[in-house]
């Protein structure tokens, strides 16, 4: 079990940490702590603590003062109250309230219940309803009630998780600048983190905006390996792993990786439709058209399925059936232009330039930061190459998560041999 009261972390593996990191305890003293951790504020007789501490061997009462003593300056209490507190004739208690969670329970399972607050976990709950909605109202307004659940109670690790991965929708739909959301994403990530340093989806997190926002997939890519070190059954991490991949050309390995998301989550939406991306980004056009209207039928009011299958089958030339499912994405998400790009790509490539142009300037007119990397291959299909690779720029300054797509993506494959096209690939950092 893992613990915290008091503005302290305690587990048997990793010891007791403050603010200031590790603070070390005798082996018996240890024990006598989570003896008193698992009381959960009842008192623990003496022969209790004889029992569980030393195991019945003989021990003075002077051996048990000095241990709760040394407990006593390890953590030194600023309310002026101590947090071991002796209650004479009976024994020892814990004075602080105790949240006490599995190890891995987070990362795994990331229940809303990781908080005893009643207003923290309903405001927590609706802001997950808030996000299945995935218009930019929508996601804020799950924001909104994510901080509110941790206005409630800010050791709401759960809480702090679903705000850093909202921050995550608004990005990868350019709901707001990707760099402010990444910036955001980052921030919640650290707090969930500071409460608990093997916080597994807060790794992701923080793993996956280092590796598409801000382009140092070594660092991302570390934090990513540890959260799955931690818990490999938790699929989203997974998932952005396989985004950080195929952001760098290794397909293969990022399609492996979708794969493993969705044994663990076969109903994952987003996974479903990013497999058949990659597929298609690989030059496995058949399976990535089987697979993308597959999504469709796993998923059918749900506008991203569109966005992909459009893609796949406007690059693999069945235009009609692209355009009608870049229509069905936009009917489906009206007020996220991020998701009309494929529309426009797809009119684009059957040589509908004019009803082309109409959606890129709605897109362009929007107010929402330009999705650069989805208008690309709308404009090389114009004959504007250019146009393209400006495009492309555009995505990579505002820290766009789907600038790496560029590379790999078979619509711009012309692209590929122009300096310009290819000099705007350099990163910081590559994977490793």
């Amino acid at each position: 079990m893992k613990y915290q009261f008091a503005g302290y972390r305690f587990d048997s593996e990793r010891g007791l940490e403050g603010a200031a990191g590790r603070v070390p305890l005798r082996k018996m003293d240890s024990r006598l702590l989570q003896l008193l951790l698992e009381a959960d504020g009842r008192v623990v007789s003496k022969d209790s603590i004889v029992r569980s501490v030393w195991d019945d061997r003989p021990v003075t009462d002077d051996s048990i003062f000095q241990a709760v003593h040394r407990l006593r300056i390890a953590m030194p209490a600023t309310d002026g109250a101590d947090i071991i507190q002796t209650v004479y004739g009976s024994g020892v208690r814990l004075g602080r309230s105790v949240r006490a969670r599995r190890a891995g329970a987070v990362a795994s399972v990331r229940a809303v219940t990781d908080s005893d607050n009643v207003r923290a976990v309903a405001s927590l709950m609706s802001a997950r309803e808030l996000s299945a909605g995935r218009s930019p109202e929508n996601l804020l307004a799950a924001v909104e009630a994510a901080r509110e659940a941790l206005r409630e109670d800010r050791g709401f690790i759960a809480a702090w998780c679903a705000l850093a991965e909202f921050q995550v929708f608004r990005a990868t739909r350019m709901a707001i600048d990707p760099r402010q959301a990444g910036v955001e994403a980052v921030t919640a990530a650290q707090e969930a983190l500071a409460l608990d340093p093997d916080c597994a989806p807060a790794l992701a997190v923080r793993g996956w905006v280092a590796a598409t926002i801000e382009r140092d997939v070594a660092k991302g890519m570390a934090d990513l390996d540890r959260s799955i070190a931690i818990d490999d059954r938790y699929w989203a991490a997974r998932g952005m792993r396989g985004w950080a991949l195929a952001t760098v050309g290794r397909l293969p390995e990022a399609i492996a990786d979708i794969g493993a998301a969705l044994e663990w989550n076969p109903r994952a939406i987003w996974i479903n439709a990013i497999r058949a991306q990659y597929r298609f980004f690989a030059g496995h056009g058949g399976a990535a058209l089987a697979e993308a209207r597959d999504a469709i039928r796993l998923f059918p009011t749900i506008d991203h399925a569109y966005v992909v299958m459009s893609m796949v089958a406007s690059g693999l030339g069945l235009h009609e059936e692209a355009i009608a499912a870049g229509r069905r994405a936009m009917e489906l998400a009206p007020h996220t232009p991020f998701e009309h790009t494929a529309l426009a790509c797809a009119l684009a490539r059957a040589r509908r330039h004019k009803e082309a142009a109409a959606v890129i300037r709605g897109i362009e007119n929007s107010g929402f930061p330009l999705p650069g990397v989805g208008l690309a291959p709308a404009y090389l299909a114009f004959g504007q190459p250019d146009r393209a690779i400006e495009m492309v720029r555009r995505a990579r300054d505002v820290g766009s998560p789907q600038f790496g797509y560029a590379f790999v993506d078979p619509r711009l494959a012309e692209l590929r041999n122009d300096p310009l096209f290819t000099s705007l690939r350099e990163a910081r950092t590559s994977a490793h």
